[in-house]
């Protein structure tokens, strides 16, 4: 039996995934198959080179190491700056285990949207180039219109949940059985609705990538479907799903005991639910 895990986005939100993978790390879980969108992309690497607080660290660095806000915007441009986030915290800050990364056999993809195509693309994680990884993983946390689209080859790109909030769909066509999805919002909040921002959208990207524009004000509803469905799959015995039972924090939180809280709460969701999900996965 093949089992994919799914890791959703969110910004600091996904301090929740943080938690809850650091406590799967600490009992030596894991899965055939992973793939990681936005935040939950950033999260699927540290899981996958087996380095636990990382992604805890590299969301929530201090205000010393910041990476997002104002001062981010005066000096590079760019309200969030990927580039110091993904690229200078892998290689200097907090540096990035590449080498295990290299040698871990699991399946794993980086969930990114080509801004042409207005399409989600599944990049390979498992790649001898660090640096395509990396820049894959910078691609699928570029927010719209607080974040510069990463260029990859031919195409630019951006946030993957943009258009695949949770990929679990992917799992299944990768060969899943089964699929363990880490959500970082209770299931009644709703990702951001881009048509309050359609003359913004409109000007920024509507005349270079006319497709994508429309594509983000579509967004809310594609999640609304997908949750649907999970919902389905959810009582057929196909999915688990872990979400948080508290309120969410913001997605650019400033406040440290809020971003450890949430931390936590993730890391006690996951502790309460491990035997449901060594159930889920028919692991003794």
């Amino acid at each position: 039996m093949k089992i994919g895990m799914v890791l959703e986005g969110g910004a600091l939100r996904g301090l929740f995934t943080a938690g809850a993978l650091d406590y799967l790390l600490e009992q030596n879980i894991q899965f055939d198959y992973i793939v990681g969108v936005s935040a939950g992309a950033g999260n699927m690497m540290n899981y996958i080179s087996g380095q636990k607080g990382r992604t805890r660290r590299v969301i929530s660095p201090g205000k010393e190491n910041s990476y997002y806000g104002l001062k981010q915007l005066i000096k590079t441009g760019s309200f969030l700056n990927l580039e110091k986030n993904v690229i200078e915290f892998a290689k200097e800050t907090f540096p990035y285990d590449f080498t295990a990364h290299r040698n871990s056999k699991v399946e794993h993809e980086i969930v990114v949207v080509n801004c042409d195509t207005a399409q989600a693309e599944y990049m390979n994680g498992q790649t001898e180039n660090d640096d395509d990884m990396l820049e894959a993983v910078k691609a699928s946390c570029s927010v719209p219109l607080i974040s510069i689209p990463v260029v990859i080859g031919d195409h630019a790109y951006m946030d993957g949940s943009l258009v695949d909030s949770i990929p679990y769909k992917r799992a299944f066509d990768q060969g899943c059985d089964k699929v363990f999805i880490i959500m970082t919002k209770p299931g009644d909040v709703t990702p951001t609705d881009y048509n309050k921002y359609k003359l913004l959208i409109n000007m920024t990207y509507g005349r270079q990538y006319p497709k994508f524009a429309e594509a983000l004000m579509n967004r809310a509803d594609i999640y609304q479907e997908q949750r649907a469905e999970m919902e389905r799959l959810t009582k057929e015995g196909k999915i688990f799903v872990l979400r948080p039972d508290m309120p969410c924090i913001s997605k650019f939180e400033t406040r440290d005991e809020k971003k450890d809280e949430f931390y936590e709460h993730g890391y006690h969701r996951m502790e309460e639910e491990f035997d449901a999900l060594k159930k889920f996965i028919e692991l003794k």
